[in-house]
């Protein structure tokens, strides 16, 4: 006999549709598996763009935001049947970054929009002038028939007991 009470069996009545859609989360963090440290040649599947929020560190102020996200498969991994597909550390920045008050915030906010920079000129293959045409080419060319591969560099960073994750596109690989 269970000795779950009717009061509890009725909250997870309440959250099962919410459970059904939830993610599995064994340690992983947020963003899933990923590659280990270093270089890997990955095809780039996608990349999501919408609103996001930039939460300032001290005040905890938020601020809009444009968020950014790339998909990724390995191209070869012979730890697995099917190559690992993982998720990029999302780029989220603030729609006015000269509202920001925190110079930490404002020097991630920096680093954020040079990593989609980066990004964007690895996969169209010149310097990108123009932040919208530039997003409007590379979601183009994910969402041709042509394959996108680019050797990926997985950084982690140890900050206390949270191992922060980020990826930066080093260069176009033909395939």
């Amino acid at each position: 006999m269970s000795n779950i009470t009717n009061e509890t069996k009725a909250i997870f009545a309440n959250l099962q549709e919410s459970f059904e859609t939830a993610s599995p989360d064994q340690g992983m963090g947020s963003l899933g598996e990923w590659p280990t440290k270093g270089e890997h040649a990955c095809y780039v599947l996608s990349m999501d763009v919408g609103e996001g929020k930039f939460r300032q560190t001290g005040d905890q102020q938020e601020f809009p935001a444009l968020s950014v996200q790339f998909h990724y498969q390995l191209c070869e991994d012979p730890d697995r049947t099917e190559p690992l597909i993982w998720n990029g550390a999302p780029m989220v920045i603030p729609n006015d970054p000269s509202l920001l008050t925190h110079e930490g915030s404002q020097i991630r906010a920096k680093i954020e929009l040079g990593r989609l920079k980066g990004h964007l000129k690895t996969i169209i293959g010149r310097d990108p002038n123009n932040l919208e045409n530039a997003v409007e080419e590379v979601d183009n060319k994910l969402k041709s028939d042509n394959t996108v591969a680019c050797m990926v560099i997985c950084q982690y960073t140890q900050r206390g007991e949270t191992t922060y994750k980020s990826e930066k596109l080093k260069s176009l690989l033909s395939i």
